[in-house]
């Protein structure tokens, strides 16, 4: 399929990579599941004419298994290259869409370039490269996609599954069976998707869920229960691999055990996105209901992921308790997990090592590539802010779909907190729309050039950041690749950070320093919290107040 330019921003080829891991590890459970099957008839010691039909089953149902295991490996293996392969197009067309944006040209949905003055030399190139990426894009598409299909047709069984499939009752009254529905669905856009699954009855969408819920899941287009339904299953089924892998008490197994284990309430926790291979989730603390009045968007910083969500998920439940809406927390996509200092020392002593055999050019060439290995993959690479941006461009609309048909009118707030901050600034340079926007002790305002373009002229854009966080080094860095300072971007409204909850004592300290980096997301009570839930409300927050001087431009070496 030919997509648009937006609907190629909301593309998400990593999921067609999550997909060929789905069919690996399904794969692999039908592999420990066979094997568990055969070891059992094997240990009995019956015997008769009901013991040979048993082994003659196990013995069928083992070549079956096999067949379907090679099918399932080579699926994975075209997803993957699909995935891969669209994934390049698909950055190389938008960054050249991007990059003819920040140099002033329009560029229409369907990849046409024109600039202030009409078509020049510069609009007549990029429009090439443009037509010719998507030409790409749309043969790698219906290639692959022909391919898949060819494969997933191969399966033994696949056309008329054990035990019959699972029937859905269509808005016309017929029937199709769940697998070809979700098949149906990947192929339509997100507002068609919306308005084909507002028409079925509850145990039709129920078992589309079931049909596939890694796909089902994480699409687009669909509302936020039935995805939370569908990645219900899809951890299930993730924990189980774990377990027939040996991995019962791995760290991963562990975690996912905490996702399905009902709250103090009795409630359940949901996730509108999920996948095991790569760690990603989004989690919605709360709901989107009638009385809803605000939801707000939390995207994490470096360190943060599915195997550590636990922060992430208490500080969203205390914002959702302040200001008596949903909260999201965003870690669909690779954060990174070190600050880029880690293993410094030892890496300068070895390049320096290394150089001086090659005197004091050596040297000094030596120490660079040390720091360079350090930093790279780290919070100081932007590359983790481009790469996240476009998904949460898209869920953010995802999120105003869904109000928009359950709580007309609610505002939604989008705050990014340390690295998450350059996360939502690239957003907004990509066209995110949110009502309010919060940098909380962010890297900076976005990792691309330009300037922003939120969706929503009258955003109101807030900063919040501790006098000596040491975020004030990267904010104030000449070239810092995650953007400008937001505490004195224009239009940025910089609120007050003050003091945390009282101690024992009766005094109050002040969210200052390394600890004000981050600490206030663990003092519900603390100034900054509360200017936060100030915003997601519609309140004013309060002014920042100079209690002591923030590091100054002055870098620490």
């Amino acid at each position: 399929m030919r997509p648009t330019i937006p609907e190629l921003r909301q593309w998400r080829p990593a999921a067609i990579s999550a997909a060929g891991a789905a069919a690996q590890a399904a794969s692999d459970l039908v592999d420990a599941a066979t094997r568990r099957i055969v070891r059992a008839v094997d240990a009995t010691t019956w015997s008769g004419v009901t013991a040979v039909a048993a082994e003659r089953f196990v013995d069928d149902t083992d070549v079956r298994a096999r067949q379907i295991r090679r099918m399932l490996v080579e699926i994975a293996e075209e997803a993957a290259r699909a995935g891969a392969d669209l994934a390049r197009a698909r950055a190389v067309v938008l960054g050249e869409v991007d990059g003819v944006i920040a140099d002033g040209y329009a560029v229409t949905d369907d990849g046409h370039v024109t600039g202030r003055d009409g078509p020049d030399e510069r609009s007549r190139t990029a429009e090439v490269r443009i037509r010719n990426g998507m030409n790409v894009i749309d043969a790698v598409d219906e290639h692959c996609g022909a391919r898949i299909d060819e494969l997933v047709a191969a399966i033994p069984g696949a056309a008329i599954p054990a035990g019959g499939a699972a029937e859905v009752t269509l808005p016309d009254g017929s029937t199709a069976d769940a697998d070809r529905v979700v098949t149906a669905l990947t192929r339509m856009t997100p507002s068609t998707r919306r308005e084909f699954l507002s028409r079925l009855a509850e145990e039709g969408r129920l078992r589309i869920a079931a049909a596939d819920p890694g796909v089902v899941g994480n699409l687009d287009g669909i509302d936020f229960e039935l995805r939370s339904a569908a990645n219900d299953l899809a951890i299930r089924a993730a924990l189980e691999i774990e377990r027939l892998a040996g991995r019962a008490d791995g760290v991963r197994a562990r975690r996912l055990e905490d996702l399905l284990r009902p709250l103090a309430d009795g409630r359940r926790r949901r996730f509108i996105a999920f996948d095991n291979a790569r760690g990603h989730v989004i989690e919605m603390v709360g709901e989107v209901c009638a009385d809803t009045r605000n939801a707000a968007v939390l995207v994490p910083g470096t360190g943060s992921g599915l195997d550590t969500i636990d922060q992430s998920f208490a500080a969203a439940t205390e914002l959702a308790h302040a200001t008596g809406g949903p909260v999201f927390v965003y870690l669909d996509g690779d954060l990174p997990q070190t600050m880029g200092y880690e293993g410094l020392d030892d890496a300068l002593g070895a390049g320096a090592l290394a150089g001086s055999l090659a005197g004091p050019l050596g040297h000094a060439l030596g120490a660079a590539a040390a720091v360079a290995e350090s930093l790279d993959g780290s919070a100081a690479d932007p590359r983790f802010a481009r790469e996240m941006a476009p998904g949460l461009v898209g869920f953010a609309a995802e999120l105003d779909a869904e109000i928009a048909e359950r709580a007309p009118g609610a505002a939604v707030t989008v705050i990014g907190h340390s690295y998450g901050g350059s996360v939502v600034g690239s957003a907004e340079q990509l066209g995110l729309r949110a009502d309010r926007v919060v940098y909380a002790s962010s890297a900076g305002t976005g990792a691309f050039d330009g300037p922003w373009r939120n969706a929503n002229p009258a955003v109101e854009r807030y900063s919040l950041t501790a006098p000596g966080d040491p975020i004030q080094w990267v904010q104030a860095l000449s070239g810092n690749p995650h953007g400008d300072d937001p505490d004195s971007a224009p239009g940025v409204f910089r609120m007050d950070t003050g003091f945390h909850a009282p101690g024992a004592d009766g005094s109050r300290s002040p969210v200052a320093g390394v600890d004000g980096h981050g600490d206030y997301w663990r003092d519900p009570d603390s100034d900054a919290f509360r200017n936060i839930v100030r915003v997601v409300v519609g309140e004013r927050p309060t002014g920042y107040i100079e209690r002591q001087p923030d590091i100054g431009l002055r870098l620490p070496w």
